[in-house]
């Protein structure tokens, strides 16, 4: 009976110490250059969709982003781009220096609403609004200077709205009101499945 109780103890005390030597294993570290805007139109585009990339990556609690002000002051400083996709050997570069083991880049490819419809006398008017947003990027394995993933992402979603749609759609877009707006939610669903997509290349 005792042997059996030392055994037991003997596989808990491995257990904890096993666990506890998991704990302590360092986190990686990402840095996440700004994606580059391929479509132009909106102003914030490059701004808004990096920032929600790095607050999803910030969810998983096994990976340390680099704040996105270190990122472009590094990128700055080493004379490279500071947005899109980098050079493999200007990415490893400023990751080592920012101590960054993996290095995210890419561009915002499509980034769009599109209105069908119109207006008919009497009835009035009623429009089907579809946004469209496409990610796509690279993510670098500094230590090796390969990449190693290609993830994409894509999001479409419609809605109809019976207001007068007059002018360019981001004319009525802003920074604050950026999620709540229907390019706004296909945002917020591209970047969640490319985020899915990036978390198992960085390990």
């Amino acid at each position: 009976m005792l042997g059996r109780v030392a055994l037991v103890v003997a596989v808990l005390a491995v257990m904890l110490v096993g666990g506890a030597a998991a704990a302590q294993a360092p986190r990686k570290a990402a840095m996440v250059v700004d994606f580059a805007d391929r479509v132009g139109g909106w102003t914030y585009t490059r701004e808004t969709v990096t920032t929600r990339i790095i607050n999803r990556l910030r969810d998983d609690a096994s990976i340390r982003v680099v704040s996105r002000d270190q990122v472009q002051d590094a990128l700055r400083q080493a004379r490279v781009e500071t947005s899109g996709m980098l050079d493999a050997q200007d990415a490893q570069k400023v990751a080592k220096a920012l101590e960054a083991d993996y290095v995210l880049m890419g561009e915002v490819s499509t980034f769009d609403q599109q209105y069908t419809g119109g207006c008919v006398p009497i009835v009035g008017c009623a429009y089907t609004i579809t946004a469209t947003v496409t990610l796509r990027g690279k993510i670098l394995d500094a230590a090796a200077g390969t990449f190693v993933a290609d993830p994409t992402a894509e999001s479409r979603k419609q809605q109809t709205s019976v207001s007068v749609w007059a002018g360019y759609w981001w004319g009525t877009l802003t920074v604050n009101n950026f999620d709540s707006q229907l390019i706004g939610r296909a945002t917020l669903e591209a970047v969640d499945d490319f985020v899915k997509k990036v978390r198992p290349a960085i390990k």
